[in-house]
């Protein structure tokens, strides 16, 4: 009878043990659940606020990933709405979230609260190990606090060398969520505008960029100058909102443009559009998308618009061949270009406004095919030319610096060469050379033989063999844009 009382008893004690066990784990589980379920309500709502560089600062200290999303029929708004209906009604009053301090400034560091008798002193921040617990509180948020800018990112990123030549400054406008700005039924389409947003540095210079120095002056007289000298740029003289960059394929339009983005990306909100954004098949959604498009870049001023194979969008609206949803969507689009809006801004009074601009690039190669109206508003319509004999050598010696220790003739008989190349072609050139002396040192290492040191470098025979085995694609082309040029575009001068 004992021996049946102890086994009772051992099974008895065996689960209760268990079921304590499942109970803890249970526990464990749910405050798992419910600290995961609140990182990514957080980076939902910053998402929705437009604080875009702030959300993925989240992403990276918790490891949030894409496995999870936030359901359609909640959100931090509605569960505040929610929390401050339940309070009024308890007690008759609205709860109070936030109150004043005696200190000014932005926010202090966080650090993690513990209990009374646990509580420590803050120890000083060392790096984050690799593996961390994606369930840590969330540290070192105020510092974004002083420098709230969507497309902003930390100095320390840039290249070495580099400063950025506009002054950044904090957009007060990020404080207020963006679907705010708009109607419900207009939300969904700010979502997808704003996913055109180039929000990294692409890590494009301008001193990486040979032979192209007439656009270059052309934009950063655009773009650049009315940030750093805006008290000069009034009346008259106000600066270029319409960009257009032609050429033929490859002699650098989209270089030009990442470069101007990489070299704002602190103080303008770049919006790279192609028409897959702007083009609906629902009728009427592509005028309003536009409109959206421009209405976000106002909002996030000052903005860049660049849209890539500009001809795509705005051909000629007097062909047999035009629907009428593309004729309303270019309409729309000349409108919002310059319309009646845009022009009474242009004659209005300088004000500290007038830094809230919005300034369309685009680029095409085919200018011919613009409808008028769309050349009209472009105020500068820069050819992008095949490089020069002195551009040439420029690139060559900028992607391949060991060409600089070769004879001068050597040099000079690659650049006749590449006589009617474009840029991309002689970075063909290059990459394939290289490739070359990639292949060599390949079947040097699987035969295991040793090399002489002098065949390290890349020699003259295998560059001009690589420039020998490529022509030039785009001669014909090139001299269309010279006299299209001479006709319609802007003449630029010394």
């Amino acid at each position: 009878m004992g021996n049946i009382c102890g086994i009772c008893l051992c099974w008895s004690n065996g689960v209760f043990y268990a079921l304590s066990f499942l109970h803890l784990q249970q526990d464990r589980r749910s405050i798992y659940e419910r600290r995961r379920n609140i990182l990514y309500l957080v980076a939902n709502y910053l998402s929705t606020m437009g604080l875009h560089q702030t959300r993925q600062a989240l992403v990276d200290e918790t490891n949030l990933t894409s496995e999870y999303e936030v359901c359609d029929n909640i959100d931090l708004d509605t569960i505040y709405q929610d929390f401050c209906s339940y309070f009024l009604l308890k007690f008759g009053k609205q709860p109070r979230i936030v109150k004043r301090t005696e200190s000014i400034g932005p926010l202090p560091t966080a650090h993690r609260k513990l209990s009374g008798a646990r509580r420590k002193p803050p120890l000083p921040a060392v790096p984050k190990p690799d593996g961390k617990d994606p369930l840590n509180s969330i540290t070192n948020v105020g510092d974004e606090m002083q420098a709230l800018r969507i497309t902003a990112a930390n100095p320390a990123e840039h290249l070495e060398g580099h400063t950025s030549p506009a002054v950044p400054y904090a957009n007060p406008k990020l404080l207020v969520r963006l679907q705010d700005h708009f109607t419900s039924e207009w939300k969904d389409l700010a979502e997808e505008v704003c996913r055109d947003l180039i929000r990294r540095d692409l890590r494009q210079r301008w001193s990486s960029i040979k032979g192209l120095a007439g656009p270059i002056k052309v934009l950063k007289e655009s773009v650049i100058a009315p940030l750093e000298h805006p008290e000069l740029f009034v009346g008259l003289a106000q600066p270029w909102r319409c960009v257009l960059l032609h050429g033929a394929p490859g002699t650098g339009k989209t270089l030009l443009a990442r470069t101007l983005c990489s070299e704002t990306r602190e103080s303008v909100t770049f919006f790279s559009t192609t028409a897959s954004t702007l083009i609906s098949k629902w009728r009427g959604e592509s005028e309003k998308l536009i409109r959206v498009l421009y209405e976000v870049a106002k909002f996030y001023a000052p903005s860049i618009i660049f849209i890539d194979e500009f001809d795509s969008l705005a051909s000629r609206r007097d062909t047999i061949r035009e629907h009428e949803a593309s004729k309303r969507f270019k309409n729309e689009f000349l409108s919002l270009i310059d319309g009646l809006e845009s022009a009474a801004n242009e004659t209005a009074a300088p004000t500290a406004h007038d830094r809230d601009r919005v300034f369309l690039l685009a680029s095409t190669n085919l200018p011919w095919e613009l409808d008028p109206a769309f050349l009209r508003r472009f105020e500068r319509k820069i050819l992008v030319d095949l490089p020069t004999a002195d551009g040439r050598k420029e690139l060559i010696e900028h992607l391949l610096p060991t060409v600089t220790a070769w004879p001068e003739q050597e040099i000079q008989q690659l650049v006749t060469l590449s006589e009617g190349w474009t840029g991309d072609e002689v970075r063909l050139a290059c990459k394939e050379a290289s490739m070359m002396l990639l292949r060599n040192r390949i079947n040097e290492r699987r035969s295991n033989t040793n090399r002489a040191a002098d065949q390290e470098e890349l020699q003259y025979s295998m560059l001009r063999k690589a420039f020998e085995q490529l022509r030039p694609g785009c001669v014909e082309l090139a001299q269309k844009h010279r006299d299209w040029n001479q006709r319609y575009g802007t003449q630029l001068v010394d």
